[in-house]
């Protein structure tokens, strides 16, 4: 194939094009291609650890999931290869195979990380695509660094510039912007040129998808959004090494993705201001608790009332939460699957009423028989505050207004949900949340080495720590 020039100036990178919109797609390209370790901030490096240590906390759990085994069990029948492993298996994959399972079950049990003002979860999609090709090329940690620093920065940009629009057309973010992630990512640790990672984008733009219809019934379709864009993302890299092209307008073209997905409503404008002396990965949240997160700031002010005021599940007989309008579509009463009660604000409260840790537990089987949790679920109603959707989608926050048995009324603003960056998991919680979460599910000493892995990005321990045998993974989380 005849390598077309791109002509890339970085001087102009800020620059419209000659339509009025950024170049996006090349500037892009060239700020991946330019990224240096030198150049990081030591908080980002730090951000770096820590994001592996919640991914693998998220996939670890999540690949107990029934969804995450049906994929791990249909690509053992279909597929072969060897380069890269699956964590909590012995079963070894072609890299973008493992890329698929990984980052399915890292979204399994609603427990990965996301950025707010995108509406997204970038490291279910970024990671499982990141470490498998690291692990098939025998990548350095100061690679996998920018690898994911990359995808990061690329993808949150993108996704925030999209969102609302984006989730008004029906499309799920996280679908739509994390083969973004998966291939700049990828593609960072390939090597390539600026011309291989523009082509990347351009072709990334074509394999982007993932609809919000799930919701209407609870679909487990919504688990595999992540696992296909870690999967296409890393594909899409690989074949730009190959010599395919893609698009250099992929992005802002008059036919690109922006214009597909936010209708041309997207602020094209933001996502080149402050490239490389901001980092939007700083500003990603880490979840405390195993659902959608718009139901977080409600769980966060129910727990707050009862430290504070000492309530009991059973005193209360009606429950008020206003919220943005996002969040109240999360209003439904029905949860007999498990994705239904992680996308339910009224079980979620109940949830929080009724138990005094909202885990995995409180979203499992049992609990959804719990007939407490049904009365209290029922007495939740669910309305938009104008005040609160003014400050969305820059804080997540909710009220919640209790009604006890003797007439009284108990009422809490939660401003921004624990978890994000100005009400952050230190990385002692972070620790704590991996330890709660996958100790049940791989023993202490396990996690213990996961967790000393993580946070030294010793990539050769991480991949020994997570290969296990099916006698060395409980189910006992779900």
């Amino acid at each position: 194939m005849t390598q077309r020039p791109i002509g890339l100036d970085h001087s102009n990178d800020d620059q419209p094009a000659t339509d009025s919109r950024p170049a996006l797609t090349v500037a892009l390209a060239g700020w991946v291609h330019s990224l240096e370790i030198e150049n990081l901030p030591p908080a980002v490096i730090h951000q770096v650890k820590r994001v592996v240590l919640d991914y693998h906390c998220a996939v670890i759990a999540g690949c107990t999931a029934p969804t995450s085994r049906a994929v791990q069990n249909y690509f053992a029948q279909t597929e072969s290869g060897s380069a890269a492993g699956v964590v909590g298996s012995e079963q070894r994959f072609a890299a973008h195979t493992a890329a698929f399972i990984n980052g399915t079950a890292a979204h399994g049990l609603e427990i990965d990380d996301g950025y707010t003002p995108g509406s997204y979860h970038p490291g279910a999609c970024a990671m499982p695509a990141i470490m498998a090709q690291a692990q098939a090329s025998k990548s350095s940690a100061q690679e996998v660094t920018l690898a994911v620093v990359a995808a990061y920065e690329v993808s949150c940009r993108l996704a925030r510039a999209g969102h609302p629009h984006t989730l008004q057309n029906g499309f799920h973010n996280t679908g739509i912007n994390g083969v973004f992630a998966s291939a700049v990512g990828v593609g960072k640790l390939l090597g390539l040129s600026v011309e291989e990672l523009s082509w990347t984008l351009g072709m990334a733009g074509s394999f982007s998808s993932g609809l919000f219809e799930f919701l209407a019934q609870g679909s487990e379709t919504k688990r595999i959004h992540p696992g296909k864009s870690a999967r296409d993302g890393l594909i899409v890299a690989q074949l730009a090494r190959a010599g395919v092209d893609g698009p250099l307008t992929g992005i802002e073209g008059e036919n690109g993705y922006f214009k597909a997905y936010a209708g041309g409503k997207a602020d094209l404008n933001s996502v080149l201001q402050g490239l490389g002396t901001t980092y939007e990965m700083l500003n990603t949240y880490v979840k405390p608790y195993p659902c959608c997160r718009h139901l977080h700031a409600p769980i966060d002010a129910v727990l707050a009332m009862k430290s504070q005021s000492s309530v009991e599940a059973g005193e209360v007989v009606r429950v008020v939460v206003q919220t943005h309008r996002g969040a109240a579509k999360h209003d439904h009463q029905h949860y007999d699957g498990l994705l239904d009660a992680q996308m339910s604000i009224p079980y979620a409260v109940a949830a929080a009423l009724v138990y005094d840790q909202v885990d995995l537990m409180a979203f499992g089987s049992q609990a959804r028989a719990n007939p407490e949790i049904a009365r209290l679920a029922a007495s939740v109603s669910v309305e938009v505050s104008e005040t609160i959707q003014a400050v969305y989608p820059a804080k997540r926050s909710a009220s919640v207004t209790l009604e006890l048995r003797d007439g009284r009324c108990l009422k809490h603003l939660q401003p921004q949900p624990y978890g994000e960056p100005d009400n952050p998991l230190d990385d002692a919680a972070l620790t704590q949340k991996f330890h709660a979460i996958c100790d049940p599910v791989v023993g202490h000493e396990r996690a213990l080495a996961i967790v000393q892995a993580c946070w030294s990005l010793d990539l050769d321990a991480i991949y020994q720590s997570c290969t296990m045998s099916a006698q060395e993974i409980s189910d006992a989380v779900i």
